[in-house]
């Protein structure tokens, strides 16, 4: 079919369509549309109603892609997941404590990689917990990781304060290069984070264990300047605001408290609008080695938040560079088993076939919406023509929003700067997750 006939038969499929609407019907969107209060009414159903309501008053305005599209790369999880996760097929269940255990023996597993339940059952009570565990091995699957982070806390008139921090990400689950490595604490992961800057907060450290026993509570070390000294900090209060912002730990890439900490329950399987990397999806990634092993992402120097567009008038944080993808999605709400814990739920959008996180909506105790937290999400990408799978992409943003207090914080990395770490599969020793590194870092 030639280039005329091919055009003769999109339009005449365009007309068939805009015969069948009725007065007041909206056109359905297009690739290429611009989201926004022109055309709203069309993502009606496919976006959380507080997010709609951005774009409805334009203060989002977000272009739509199609997946389908001319040039668009596959975003599924890498052929190597995809194919543990189908040997994973029978051999997970969910325990009454909410962790994962060995269906057969009921013991706990000694390391997975790829979706442990590959096949989610919709009508079992266990289904909320198989997909966050799904999500969380999605996760691990990218391996230990070294960024540099810009915490920026907005109002809105702009931003307001900003805090660089060097983070690093040790796995012990979920990847390739974990299987095998000794675990002697049991945990599925460490983080490591020391403030850069400002000054005033410069030299704070910040130390986190994730352990895989269900009955054991996350362990939480900090370092403070003032103080000179690390103390022990309470893991029930991971669901506070850090260092004044809007963001909790339990965010992380898009919720990270522990499963056997909630119940999850399947809402339902839906269709949803959610935030991604244009540029991933075009496979413009730019990756460059990491001396030792591992690659680097040199991030886009692009606007990513409207604060970084002088041509913006919607929201200082408004995702502007990223777009909107449809997608299939598990809704599971996630109610805390402590009664302390600073939300009564959680309603989170899991991509259900990457099980990327997408949009998390939170209520109080009594039911009023409090916080939202965004995310954007890109493609795998190989740079060593498939030994090797490194989730990248152009830009990131993830943003906590505050509707009470009308404000945000936006979690961003430094761009166009190929000395700056955002490093994947860069292989971390366990010494850099000791208690003693805390007074070591910090100053």
């Amino acid at each position: 079919m030639g280039p005329r006939a091919i055009f003769v038969a999109a339009a005449a499929m365009l007309v068939a369509v805009f015969a069948t609407m009725r007065p007041g019907d909206v056109p359905p969107l297009r690739d290429g549309d611009v989201l926004g209060p022109a055309n709203w009414e069309a993502a009606k159903g496919l976006l959380p109603d507080e997010i709609l309501e951005h774009y409805r008053r334009g203060e989002y305005r977000n272009r739509i892609t199609d997946l389908a599209g001319p040039g668009v790369v596959d975003i599924q999880n890498p052929p190597d997941f995809r194919n543990a996760s189908r040997g994973n097929r029978g051999r997970y269940a969910i325990a009454p404590s909410g962790a994962i255990v060995d269906a057969k023996t009921g013991g706990q597993p000694a390391h997975i990689v790829g979706l442990p339940f590959p096949d989610v059952d919709p009508t079992t009570p266990q289904a909320g917990a198989q997909i966050l565990w799904n999500h969380f091995y999605a996760m691990y699957y990218r391996g230990d990781c070294h960024f540099l982070t810009e915490i920026v806390m907005l109002s809105p008139k702009g931003p307001e304060r900003r805090v660089t921090t060097d983070v690093r990400m040790r796995m012990s689950d979920g990847s390739p290069e974990s299987a095998g490595r000794p675990n002697p604490e049991n945990v599925f992961l460490q983080t490591i984070a020391e403030i850069v800057s400002p000054v005033d907060l410069a030299g704070t450290v910040s130390l986190s264990w994730r352990f895989r026993d269900p009955g054991r509570h996350d362990a939480l070390w900090t370092y403070v300047p003032g103080t000179r000294r690390a103390r022990q900090v309470n893991p029930l209060n991971r669901s506070d605001g850090f260092m004044g912002s809007d963001l909790s730990i339990d965010d992380g890439p898009f919720f990270d408290g522990k499963p056997e900490d909630f119940a999850m329950r399947l809402v339902e399987r839906s269709e949803q609008l959610v935030l991604m990397d244009p540029f991933s999806l075009k496979g413009e990634a730019e990756l460059v080695a990491v001396q030792g092993g591992g690659w680097r992402t040199v991030w886009k120097d692009v606007p990513r938040i409207g604060a970084d567009d002088p041509g913006w008038t919607g929201l200082p944080w408004a995702p502007v560079t990223a777009v909107l993808v449809r997608r299939p999605v598990w809704i599971v709400e996630a109610t805390p088993k402590d009664p302390n814990y600073l939300y009564g739920r959680i309603v989170l959008r899991f991509d259900a076939e990457t099980y990327h996180g997408s949009w998390a909506s939170k209520y109080d105790h009594a039911g009023t919406l409090l916080n939202t937290y965004q995310v954007s999400n890109g493609a795998f990408v190989t740079p060593d023509g498939g030994r090797t799978y490194v989730s990248s992409g152009g830009i990131a943003v993830q943003t906590a929003e505050n509707f009470q207090f009308k404000r945000a914080t936006v979690t961003l990395f430094p761009p166009r700067n190929p000395s700056n770490p955002a490093d994947w599969r860069v292989p971390l020793g366990p010494e850099l997750f000791e208690i003693d590194v805390l007074t070591r870092l910090g100053r």
